[in-house]
């Protein structure tokens, strides 16, 4: 048995900018994915797929012939369509970079196991897609600018144990690890907002608006200030100004309203949406205790509330 393992990840600053050369602040998370691989001898030429959720429920599972990738009748289960396509199209795209990938004889038995919700938008896709990177010995980079068109911070924060500054040149991707760690974490909480945004659509939609770095050459410099200026900040109150400016030039940028404004403009402190925006967990910061936080934003009907420290890896 092989096994392969991959970070969660969020975006801290940088959202949207950084496919045009903004620098980004991104996080690994401390839950993530793990994939196991078992070969199992003899001639049916087999790849067994199944993907578990949080709760050991297992969510998906198909058997696909070793030949053309096709599943075979009836062993669709609990795999919606979309999903079960972007499986399809993964593994056709490695095989052509690699095309001995998946050919042994026998039966491929392959298990993924989410450590968080699928609806949180902390990389079911990203952590997967390294995973099966790293198994088929093929660039996950690569693999995922193929099939999702991202920014690639999710594999970058995927294979990183600490935060990262990331950023996409001329010459191509740049990452490296930094020590970030937010004056008085304590009074930082992760909210998710219980609507998982469609990345790639949403990447999608934002590289159709016109020549971005054109437009937005002042944004995107601006933001690539704020990620450093985030890395060395030691005073709490400068930091939520930072957050808080960052959203200011993303709603210009956007030309959406920023989430504090939308849902939560009687909260004492600062709310930054982080990726995409309109779902998945905002940052939140407040001078306020803890406590008040968490019971600020239970009154708002959100019951996923998880502190700094228990979040980020």
């Amino acid at each position: 048995m092989q096994e392969f393992y991959a970070h969660g990840k969020l975006l801290i600053s940088g959202e949207y900018l950084v496919l045009k050369g903004a620098i980004a602040l991104a996080v690994p998370t401390k839950f993530g994915q793990k994939m196991q691989i078992i070969e199992e001898p003899g001639s049916d030429n087999i790849i067994h797929w199944k993907s578990y959720d949080v709760n050991n429920n297992c969510w998906a599972e198909v058997l696909l012939s070793k030949d053309d990738l096709l599943p075979f009748r009836g062993s669709v289960k609990n795999i919606d369509e979309k999903t079960l396509i972007t499986l399809q199209k993964t593994l056709n795209t490695i095989r052509q970079k690699q095309p001995t990938f998946l050919r042994s004889a026998g039966t491929t038995q392959i298990n993924n196991y989410l450590e968080f919700e699928r609806n949180w938008g902390l990389g079911s896709s990203s952590t997967l897609l390294n995973n099966i990177a790293q198994y088929a010995k093929v660039d996950a980079f690569e693999l995922n600018k193929s099939i999702f068109k991202g920014s690639g911070f999710d594999i970058a924060c995927a294979q990183s144990s600490m935060p990262i500054f990331y950023k996409i040149d001329e010459e191509g991707i740049v990452f490296d690890s930094v020590h970030f760690n937010p004056p008085q974490p304590e009074k930082f909480v992760f909210v998710h907002l219980g609507n998982k945004q469609d990345s790639k659509t949403e990447v999608e939609t934002f590289l159709q608006s016109g020549d971005i770095v054109k437009k937005f050459a002042n944004e995107i410099e601006i933001i690539s200030e704020i990620s450093e200026a985030l890395l060395f900040c030691d005073d709490f109150n400068d930091f939520m100004q930072l957050l808080d400016e960052h959203e200011e030039v993303m709603q210009y940028v956007l030309q959406e309203e920023k989430v504090k404004t939308k849902m939560f403009s009687d909260f004492n402190g600062v709310v930054k949406s982080l990726g995409a925006w309109g779902g998945d967990f905002v940052l939140a910061a407040s001078a306020m205790d803890s406590a008040a936080i968490t019971a600020y934003f239970k009154s708002k009907g959100l019951n996923t509330i998880i502190p700094y420290e228990q979040m980020v890896l």
